[in-house]
């Protein structure tokens, strides 16, 4: 459980962040954006290490929540405080939807696919071997 809220604590601390330091893009102006990073370029390079490392540890916390899905609708037993925990943690994307829908629904996107992408089958084959 340790190494879940600290997964949780960091997605969360990083979605937050990556909404902070980002440039204003509302209303969009690409000269606007181009001059916030030729003259802060630590905000926006922070901004996007934030995004891979929220999306990562995002990825991490649904991994784990349709892992225990699968896990509850088969039959099979799963630690329900890790899954609900896990569940409670993800409620950050509405306030990330709330914030700016399209670059949320993007920064969940990709946190999908990467926990997707992760997630290892464990079924045994025919000499319960891995």
């Amino acid at each position: 459980m340790g190494r879940l809220s600290m997964t949780a604590m960091a997605a969360i601390l990083c979605t937050y962040l990556f909404f902070r330091w980002l440039p204003p893009l509302e209303p969009f102006s690409l000269e606007r954006f181009l001059t916030d990073l030729l003259f802060a370029p630590l905000r926006t390079w922070l901004a996007l290490v934030c995004f891979w490392f929220g999306a990562a540890a995002n990825g991490a916390l649904i991994r784990a929540v349709v892992g225990g899905t699968v896990r509850l609708l088969s039959g099979r037993r799963l630690r329900l405080g890790q899954w609900l925990f896990s569940l409670a943690a993800l409620g950050h994307f509405y306030w990330a939807f709330r914030f700016h829908w399209r670059l949320a629904a993007l920064f969940f996107v990709f946190s999908f696919f990467y926990g997707m992408m992760t997630m290892r089958d464990r079924r045994l084959t025919k000499d319960d071997r891995l």
